[in-house]
């Protein structure tokens, strides 16, 4: 959704970090398709890659001194990976609050970010489930 607002470098970080949280809960079947839209957006072609050799601490460090609004997009979109099967593992949780903290992202922005990403993600679902009556 924004994430062509990012520089390369944070595009980078959010693919990586994005394929961690894409494959810590053993469940990638819904996160696969989203993060290919995600590719798509960013117009880049990043490859999928093992996401145990992601260091988050490494890449979280490298868009720590983003603006504000790419460090918040980043979250946003994140969270938009973990929420896409609707089920939160307390490893996805542990990698979003450890991304969260990382950024600086306040609490009330988290929320409020994080209760967005649900409201369009259930809107969307709503949607399919009319048209495909």
């Amino acid at each position: 959704m924004l994430l062509d607002e990012l520089t390369m470098e944070e595009k980078k970080a959010f693919w990586n970090i994005a394929n961690v949280l894409a494959s810590v809960d053993g469940s990638v079947m819904e996160e696969v398709s989203i993060l290919n839209q995600y590719n798509e957006e960013m117009g880049v072609n990043f490859a999928f890659i093992d996401a145990s050799l992601v260091d988050v601490k490494k890449e979280i460090e490298s868009i720590k001194s983003s603006s504000l609004r790419s460090r918040k997009i980043v979250y946003f979109e994140l969270f938009g990976v973990a929420y896409a099967d609707t089920e939160f593992d307390d490893k996805e949780k542990a990698v979003l609050d450890e991304v969260s903290a990382g950024l600086d992202i306040a609490d009330d922005d988290r929320k409020v970010l994080e209760q967005s990403v649900k409201t369009i993600y259930d809107t969307y679902r709503k949607i399919g489930e009319v048209l495909d009556v």
